[in-house]
């Protein structure tokens, strides 16, 4: 658990799925580490779907994006 804190404090941001794919586990299981660090205080999470444009010429409020790709986990 500790190794994903030093990850996230080492890069300064980065989404679920690069944190997954560089410790080898599902994301399922490394949210909940990054959950843990969050009530700590140690790491934010920071949503970015509110700056992207959305696909297709569709609203923001659809659910055709997947917005998990758009959350991105910061140091501090």
């Amino acid at each position: 658990m500790t190794s994903i804190r030093d990850y996230v404090q080492l890069k300064g941001r980065a989404s679920l799925q690069d944190i997954a794919r560089h410790f080898r586990l599902p994301e399922s299981a490394t949210e909940q580490m990054l959950r843990f660090w969050i009530k700590k205080g140690m790491i934010k999470l920071i949503a970015q779907n509110q700056s992207l444009p959305c696909q297709a010429d569709k609203c923001h409020s659809c659910s055709s994006c997947n917005l998990t790709n758009h959350i991105e986990y910061a140091w501090g």
